[in-house]
């Protein structure tokens, strides 16, 4: 009975050890998975995000340029716009403008805000408020275009908004130079990750 005690208790002991073994090897090989996947899920929202960043800050350069080309051409434009319709065709003339001008950004924004991080999202409210600053500059500086115009307030405006560009590339840029990470993957997937 020795014998057949001991084969019995070896027996025990190697199912044990491969049962083990294997719910071991299957937890890991799980967690090798969802970390490859977190990996790969990343880098895709990586180049995403990227793509999403450099449309917004083009549309946005794009943006800025017509309303700096507004700035500098402005009593150029005001005389062309008094020999088409009078005076009175100026203000509608500029407020179009500025309408146009948001256009352009609107959407390639938004895009950059829905890829995320929240510090995107803060950065481009930062150089939203900025641009509705200048917006409001020139539409006042519209209203009446007989006045004298010494343009006093534009270079803090604009400088404003050149800063929250700034500011908004930065924040691109690092949220782009974190690198893919896979220990934020297996059982941590699930949990929200603060920016």
């Amino acid at each position: 009975m020795d014998q057949g005690w001991a084969a019995l208790i070896a027996a025990a002991a190697a199912s044990t050890f491969g049962i083990a073994g294997a719910f071991a090897g299957l937890i890991i090989g799980r967690h090798q998975t969802m970390g490859q996947a977190t990996v790969e899920h990343n880098q895709w929202l990586r180049g995403q995000r990227q793509t999403a960043y450099i449309e917004a800050i083009r549309a946005i350069d794009a943006a800025l340029t017509e309303l700096e080309n507004l700035r500098t051409e402005w009593d150029k434009r005001l005389e062309r716009s008094i020999l088409d319709g009078g005076t009175e065709s100026f203000e509608p003339y500029v407020r179009q403008l500025l309408i146009d001008s948001r256009k352009i950004a609107i959407s390639p924004a938004v895009r950059a805000v829905l890829l995320g991080p929240c510090s995107v999202y803060d950065a481009l409210q930062q150089l939203e408020t900025a641009y509705m600053a200048m917006d409001g500059y020139l539409s006042k500086q519209a209203e009446d275009p007989a006045r004298d115009r010494d343009w006093t307030e534009w270079n803090p405006v604009w400088t404003e908004v050149l800063e929250a560009r700034k500011v908004f590339f930065h924040t691109a840029q690092s949220v782009l130079w974190e690198l893919p990470d896979p220990t934020h993957g297996s059982f941590g997937a699930f949990r929200r990750r603060p920016r």
